[in-house]
């Protein structure tokens, strides 16, 4: 003979309500995509070490330093830019090894209207975003020797 049948208590009614309503919040209506984060308003060109007409003048990528063994930072760095690439040596960028970790943002088709051209907007919003970042003193073009 089977189990009885438990009926659900109405107690825990009042609870699925608010969860279902608190999860729709998180849902954007459909055919809308979720916001971008806002444009900013300024790039801090004193990290730069180019502009955003000369940001393909390069061999391929610009490089910056991060604190080495910061993965919270590494990744929020690759949320805004998902490409880039670590370095084993200093780089241009000067990165004080071992403490520092060289990456590389690269500057391909994708990033430049032409090669050894401009950045493409968001290229260059994506590197005024990561020049923001307190942590990273400078950005400049790769060079390779």
């Amino acid at each position: 003979m089977p189990p009885p049948r438990r009926t659900p208590s109405l107690r825990a009614l009042p609870w699925c309500l608010l969860l279902a309503a608190g999860l729709a919040g998180c849902v954007a209506p459909p055919g809308e995509s979720p916001p971008s984060p806002a444009p900013l308003s300024t790039c801090p060109i004193d990290e730069l070490a180019f502009t955003q007409a000369t940001g393909c003048l390069n061999d391929g990528s610009v490089e910056f330093c991060l604190p080495s063994g910061d993965e919270a930072l590494v990744a929020r760095v690759r949320e805004i830019a998902p490409t880039i690439k670590a370095g084993s040596s200093a780089g241009r960028a000067g990165c004080d090894l071992p403490e520092e970790t060289l990456y590389f943002f690269p500057t391909g088709d994708a990033e430049c209207v032409a090669h050894h051209g401009a950045l493409v907007d968001a290229a260059w919003e994506k590197l005024c975003r990561i020049a923001t970042l307190p942590e990273v003193r400078a950005i400049v073009p790769t060079w390779y020797e």
